[in-house]
């Protein structure tokens, strides 16, 4: 039973993946579509800072600072490195996998938890 909650906002998603090599080694990012165009849109619930408290949220193994979390519909798709427009706010990469709230002892699905950090350069 996944939950009905209005998606009253969209953002624009950006797919990160590993381009050719750099010639030193390293890979160049690519990202579909580029970030300096709009983003593919996807219907989501809404967004807001990650700390609750005075603590930042911290995700990850690199205790990456959280700055936005977004919450989404339990079919939204993106993955580590993808950039997000959001809008008003600009573009944030996702840290890691969305948080996953879907699979409780009651089939209640209300979505998942993606969190951000704003994109520099």
């Amino acid at each position: 039973m996944a939950a009905q909650f209005p998606t009253l906002f969209s953002v624009g998603v950006h797919s990160w993946s590993a381009g050719a090599s750099d010639g030193y080694g390293g890979t160049e990012d690519t990202f579909t579509p580029p970030k300096n165009a709009a983003g593919v849109e996807h219907p989501v619930y809404g967004w807001g800072p990650a700390a609750a408290t005075a603590e930042p949220k911290l995700a990850g193994h690199d205790r990456v600072v959280v700055d936005l979390e977004l919450l989404v519909p339990p079919a939204f798709d993106c993955g580590p490195h993808d950039v997000i427009d959001v809008p008003g706010f600009g573009q944030f990469e996702v840290i890691g996998y969305p948080e996953d709230f879907n699979h409780g002892p009651f089939g209640f699905q209300p979505g998942k938890v993606v969190n951000l950090r704003k994109a520099e350069g």
